[in-house]
């Protein structure tokens, strides 16, 4: 190698280095030969575990074939690709993570052969943001919708409930009695419905206070007393002693225990095991619902909490009951997470921060 080409080099490493975006160069085996800093700490990798490593590595799995081909045709027909070039690309990291890329590429011509760089850009931060936008502008247009169907139909609503009663007291003929308790279930669940819509699109803001949570959960379960006694389902509960109050809104929180407890209940029709737990997390204090159901899929656990999305039969839920939990939850500071296994069980997670204003704990008998 001459002094030129050296120094020529040299200068191309140093640009590369400075570069912001992460950088990649690669040859036309598809070995890594270069990589500068920000490549690194996207992908979490020390420079040694990429040089001379396939390129196939930063690439997740179901997508490596098509890539090997792509990459392939690319190096017989070099050709500049600006970034976002219309394909939605994923970079792997070493931790098996998944983040959404842009990907540029630039074929140079060496004595070597055809290598390519490539110039990558996280964009996993622009995803959420734009993924929030596109929520936000579906959550103002349902409160639009929602507004406009609880007047349109509320009122007619509630015109053939009161007449429907009436009725129901009023007459002696049981075919007809059975008829108008159909007519009332069925209102009172339309009802139901405009008033999850417009809780879901309106909701307001938390009055909060010092709350025990080990009362909140009691309180809620002595709701379902009856129907848990009927329905061959075993409740265990483990609360932690003294623990200090949360500063939230009560109603809210005993909304999202039934939303919750109610879910779990639907996901075990031929009986099964409720399990409530309630510990100490450090600043927080953290809130199981567990159970013994039918399960979630991947597919539909990664979107539970989204508007809409239910796993119940047609009719029997809005999809919008978890949406609305997330909501509360996350007005209150904390956070909710899923876990499920298909067939074995779900169990959401709630942690809330608790109120250490308050002296001690608030103690349980």
């Amino acid at each position: 190698m001459s002094p030129e080409s050296f120094d020529s080099e040299q200068q191309f490493r140093l640009i590369v280095e400075a570069a912001p975006n992460g950088m990649l160069l690669v040859d036309e085996s598809g070995t890594i030969v270069m990589v500068n800093t920000s490549a690194l700490h996207q992908f979490g990798y020390e420079k040694e575990e990429l040089l001379g490593k396939s390129v196939e590595m930063l690439i997740p799995g179901p997508s490596r074939s098509d890539h090997q081909q792509y990459r392939t045709g690319f190096i017989k027909a070099p050709e500049k690709r600006l970034m976002g070039g219309g394909r939605e690309l994923f970079g792997l990291r070493k931790d098996g993570g998944e983040f959404s890329a842009e990907i540029g590429l630039t074929p140079i011509q060496t004595t070597k052969g055809m290598w390519v760089v490539a110039s990558i850009v996280d964009i996993s931060e622009r995803k959420r943001l734009e993924m929030q936008l596109r929520r936000a502008e579906r959550l103002a247009e349902l409160g639009t919708l929602a507004s406009g169907m609880a007047h349109e139909i509320g009122t007619p609503m509630n015109v053939i409930l009161g007449r429907a009663e009436y009725l129901l007291q009023r007459t002696a003929d049981e075919g007809m009695k059975k008829g108008l308790a159909t007519i009332v279930t069925q209102v009172e669940r339309i009802t139901k419905v405009m008033n999850q819509l417009l809780t879901f699109a309106r909701r307001r803001t938390p009055e909060r206070r010092a709350v025990d949570l080990g009362v909140i959960v009691d309180d809620s379960l002595e709701m379902f007393q009856e129907r848990i006694a009927h329905s061959r389902i075993t409740v265990d509960k483990s609360i932690e002693s003294s623990l200090p109050p949360v500063h939230a809104d009560r109603d809210q929180l005993i909304q999202v225990l039934i939303n919750l407890v109610m879910n779990s209940l639907h996901a075990m029709p031929e009986g099964g095991r409720l399990r409530l737990s309630l510990a100490r997390e450090g600043s927080h204090v953290c809130l199981g619902v567990s159970d013994t159901g039918h399960g979630m899929p991947e597919e539909i656990r990664s979107k539970v909490f989204e508007p809409f999305i239910t796993t119940k039969d047609f009719g029997k839920g809005t999809g919008l009951g978890l949406t609305v939990v997330k909501g509360i939850i996350e007005e209150h500071g904390g956070t909710i997470f899923v876990e499920s296994v298909v067939d074995k069980g779900t169990t959401f997670w709630i942690r809330l921060p608790l109120d250490e204003a308050q002296d001690g704990g608030v103690k349980r008998q």
